[in-house]
Formats: structure tokens, sequence, C-alpha cells
């Protein structure tokens, strides 16, 4: 490889979308960079994985997003762009229900549909469209039910927020900072949810032609230096400010040394060289999700896919439920792909422990669902991090005590989604660029 003089020499531990991305980045700034990631595959969460038919039809799914939030002049618009990612068209979605009070009823994931919700009464409709004329909070620890409570009104928050945000972020409205949403106080900075919302342009939920997974497999094709199966396990600062990383029988040293890695591997290797910063991430809690996936003759009205947030009270674990379209090319013609979600910071009942239990609790909700015709599992251990009110004050401490030319980058810092992933990174990178210096 030939290298550029004088270019700057890093190292990015994590081979996830975001330890890709921040390399994909950083070669655009001629930097020299390798990544190493620890597993044999690279993607992390973004992967989208073969799951052939039952006749061993072509099929696929997804270990993380099923699609992409996208808005015009987004990063991750950009990223799509810059990758050459193709991308499907957007399609008018199918029903999309909030399971409450025993039944299913439509789910309000519009103002209209706020407003047609039939658990708010009189006065919590006028309180949601005196939304617009709420100044802008100044509590930098609010938590998201704060929040909504604040600028939606006490009746939305208590009777739709926690299914929307479990539903999201698997876990209870109070216990998660503004931080795991970044848009939303960029919205309110705008001028509130709706006119931020509006000011801030339309965005749709896009999927790349070959699965979620295409970014990650496309990243990793433009890497310059790229390792698999090697995991970090020392950091040794060197003079001038270098840092030397050993691995099983192999080190390196950079310039830079970039932690893209869950945070309780990124404490690990931070105990020696920042202490304090390895205790903040050693004590950020992450979140286990059970994953169900499963196929199903098609079901008349849902070939446009389907959406099920339930209430926590009252799905035992069981957050919710959603569909592939009937055209969706990672499904197998003619059958239904339902994913079935449980647990995050919620307990799940036993009688839900094996797929049986699980099965009849979505029929709970979903009558009309058939009998599956194939079923897997993904369990996926500290699939989220739990952000909690504070974090972002926790966040700047644990900045501070990175020694210089170590960098932590991940869903801790920036937000879980993907969106927020690519924004977040993107802007950081920008440090780099000679105008920044």
């Amino acid at each position: 490889m030939n290298e550029p003089p004088n270019s700057p020499r890093t190292i990015v531990l994590g081979g996830g979308f975001t330890g890709l991305l921040a390399a994909w980045h950083l070669q655009g700034l001629d930097h020299v960079v390798e990544v190493w990631e620890a597993s044999s595959t690279v993607g992390g969460w973004a992967q989208t994985l073969p799951w052939p038919g039952p006749r061993g039809e072509p099929g696929w799914l997804e270990r993380g997003p099923q699609g992409l939030r996208m808005s015009r002049g987004s990063a991750m618009a950009r990223l799509v762009e810059e990758l050459n990612v193709t991308l499907l068209a957007a399609h008018p979605r199918g029903p999309r229900w909030l399971g409450k009070g025993g039944r299913r009823q439509p789910s309000p994931a519009s103002l209209s549909g706020w407003l047609r919700a039939p658990t708010l009464g009189f006065r919590d409709l006028l309180r949601l469209l005196a939304e617009p004329f709420i100044p802008a909070g100044t509590d930098p620890d609010e938590s998201m039910y704060a929040f909504f409570a604040r600028r939606l009104g006490d009746g939305f928050a208590r009777e739709l927020l926690p299914a929307l945000v479990a539903g999201i972020l698997a876990a209870p409205p109070e216990r998660i900072s503004l931080a795991a949403v970044p848009r939303l106080r960029h919205l309110e900075a705008e001028g509130g949810l709706l006119i931020g919302g509006l000011r801030a342009g339309p965005s749709s939920t896009r999927w790349p032609e070959d699965g979620v997974g295409e970014l990650t497999r496309t990243l990793a094709t433009r890497m310059e230096c790229l390792h698999t199966s090697r995991p970090a396990r020392t950091l040794e600062p060197l003079s001038g400010g270098r840092w030397r990383v050993r691995g099983e029988g192999c080190s390196a040293e950079a310039d830079h040394v970039v932690l893209a890695l869950p945070s309780t591997a990124a404490a690990e290797l931070l105990k020696a060289a920042a202490p304090m910063a390895a205790g903040l991430l050693k004590a950020i809690p992450r979140l286990d999700l059970r994953v169900w996936h499963s196929r199903h003759p098609m079901v008349k009205g849902w070939e446009r896919g389907f959406g099920l947030l339930i209430h926590p009270s009252e799905g035992r674990g069981l957050l919710g439920a959603v569909s592939l379209t009937a055209d969706d090319p990672r499904g197998v013609p003619g059958l239904l792909q339902v994913r079935a979600y449980l647990g995050g910071a919620y307990q799940v009942d036993p009688a839900l422990a094996a797929w049986p239990g699980v099965f009849r609790e979505l029929r709970r909700w979903l009558p009309e669902l058939p009998e599956p015709i194939q079923v897997r599992e993904d369990p996926c251990p500290g699939a989220f991090p739990l952000l909690e009110p504070g974090h972002e004050g926790r966040v700047a401490t644990l900045l501070e005590d990175l020694p210089p030319n170590l960098h932590w980058l991940g869903a801790e810092r920036f937000g879980p989604g993907l969106p927020d992933l690519a924004e977040g990174i993107e802007a950081w990178a920008q440090e780099f660029s000679p105008a920044a210096r």
C-alpha cells in the first residue's frame, strides 16, 4: 500500500457500523487507517443475514434495524449517495397499531393519529394542539417522559408514550435521557415537534436493495486495511502522543486510536490509560433483547406490512412486532415475515421463554396471524445501551478524561439509531479536517 507522505496513521478498533464509518471518513481525510474487528465478520448489529425459505428459496433477515430513517440533506442521505447504495422506493405503509386496554387500536404515528387516539380525553387533545406554543426546556438532565409531558401533556406521556418508547428503545421513558434521541432536542430548538418537523422537511423509512447490512458490507469493501478475528488486548501510550495496540501475536503503532467498541470492551482497554473514563463506560447499562423471526401465510390487508407496539404494562415482556411488505426482496414471495421482540428493560413472563408462548401472546393481539411455517430465534445480548438521565454530563466527563489522540465513538455517545450515528460520526470527523485545525 502506497501511503501519502506525512499522513496520520489511525487504528480503528471495531468493525461494526460505527468503526467502519469512522474509518471511511478518516480515509477521506488522508489518514492511513487499519480496522481491527474481533469477530470473523464485520457489521455488528447492522447485518443482513441469509434465512432461506421453507423450500430453500432465497430469503434474509435483519439483525438490527429493518430500515433507515432518511431525510433530505441528512448525513445518512449523504452516506448512501457516496456509497452508491440503491434504496428501494418508499410505499404507503400498512396498518400500525397500539396494543392497550387488552385490544388493538390505531397507532398514534402522526398528529392526526394522536388526535384520534381513543385513550386520550378532550383535555388531552386540547393540550396536544398547544404544543407549538410550549417554550423550549432548560433542564439538561430531562428524561424523555418529562420532555413529552412538558410538550404534549401528561395524558400523552402516560397513555401513549410508554409503548412508543419501549418499541424503539426497549426501556421506560422515565429511565431514558433525551441523549438517546438527539433529533428531539433539535426539533425543539427549531420551534417544537410540529413546527420543527415542518422546518426539517419530510422524512421516510427506506432500506437498501440488499438489506440494511449492505451499508456495512459496502463500507468494508472500501477499507484500505481491514483485519477480522483480531481483538485488541492492550493499549500502550508512546512518546509524542502515539499509541501501541497489542492483539494476539501482533502489535501496531499509530498516531490515533479510535475505540468503536461496545462500552464494556472499550472500558477494559481504557482501564490503565484512562481509569475514570473506563469506570464511566463500564457503568452504562446495556439491555438484552430476544428477537423471534417467523414466516406465515400472507394475511389479506397486511400486504403493505404491519406494525404493533404494546403498552409495556400489558405485553408480559413482548414489546411489539413488525412485518415486511409482500414485495420486500428480503422476504419469501407469498409469505408474511414477522419480527417480534421482547425484553430490554422489561421482565419477560416465563410463559414467553419459548416460541409457543410468544406465539400465543402474539395471537392475543393479532388473532388473524396464522400458524408459522418457519421460526428462528435471534438472541441479542447487550443490543441496546440504556442512556439514563444525566448521561450527557457523564459523557462530557468521560471525553475530558481521554488522553490525547485516543477517541471513543458509538451509540452511547451519539444515540443508538444508525442515522444518529451517521450524524455524530460525520461531525466528529470534521474535527480532523484542515479547516478545523
